[in-house]
């Protein structure tokens, strides 16, 4: 007859259970311990992606005051060049006033309605010598006065030591009232403003000396008057008109030329 020794069955029992406890996964002091290593291996991450965000923000700082100070260097340029622009407009605008003064006195214009010095309207730093149309014409007609002979000799011995190197362009002028006489030899007052610049072109140069090769004509008929709208005779005469344009010297740059041929 087999005997059962119970109490050693019961310590067998015990033992095999403690190891099926003990091989059915991890204990919690070994998941505590994984737990709070994945939290560390979170913040670790979370810093390095903290700290290269710093890093960029940082870079876009230091592109954003290099591109600040550039402009602020750019503005200074900027106020420096349209302050020195400014300083020479100014200086050519009294220089050309005392050009005109000048002219005035030699021409001697003041308070003469035969002529006058003026700056030109349209052309910066060109100076206008104008001749009243009765000055020059009879009503309609393109053949100029005798009379005129003197006026433009006057006007073109002063251009000749004033201004020997300047282009000028002669402009002929008119005011907006038919062409009536002379119907035949003129269509209209474009043509009529045409043909008497030449005719004074031609006084200048054949008579008065002046080089051809650095003048030329423009007629504008009425488009470019001196009043506007024309109510009054006064109004019309001031219009009929030859405009002696002295065009400014050009300077050209060197450096310009080469680059404009390429």
């Amino acid at each position: 007859m087999v005997t059962v020794n119970w109490a050693a069955k019961t310590v067998l029992a015990g033992g095999v259970l403690m190891t099926a406890v003990g091989c059915g996964g991890p204990s919690r002091a070994e998941r505590a311990m994984a737990e709070k290593d994945e939290r560390i291996a979170r913040q670790d991450k979370d810093l390095d992606i903290s700290r290269n965000r710093e890093g960029q923000l940082h870079g876009q700082l230091e592109t954003a005051q290099k591109t600040n100070q550039a402009l602020a260097d750019q503005n200074t340029e900027l106020a420096e060049k349209n302050g020195k622009i400014a300083l020479e407009t100014s200086v050519k605008l009294d220089t050309l006033a005392a050009q005109i003064k000048d002219l005035e006195g030699k021409l001697g214009t003041k308070g003469s309605s035969d002529m006058s010095v003026g700056q030109h309207s349209r052309e910066a730093g060109a100076i206008v010598i104008t001749v009243a149309g009765t000055t020059l014409f009879d009503s309609g007609i393109a053949t100029l006065k005798e009379s005129a002979f003197s006026t433009l000799k006057k006007v073109a011995d002063t251009i000749k030591a004033q201004y020997p190197n300047n282009f000028v362009r002669v402009e002929g002028h008119t005011d907006s009232t038919p062409v009536v006489r002379n119907k035949d030899k003129f269509t209209d007052n474009m043509q009529l403003s045409q043909v008497r610049a030449k005719a004074v072109f031609d006084q200048l140069t054949e008579k008065c000396g002046m080089a051809a090769s650095k003048m030329y004509t423009a007629g504008y008929a009425y488009n470019q008057p001196v009043v506007w709208p024309e109510k009054t005779a006064a109004d019309r005469g001031k219009n009929r008109r030859v405009d002696i344009v002295i065009l400014p010297m050009v300077k050209v740059e060197k450096n310009s030329l080469v680059s404009n041929s390429k």
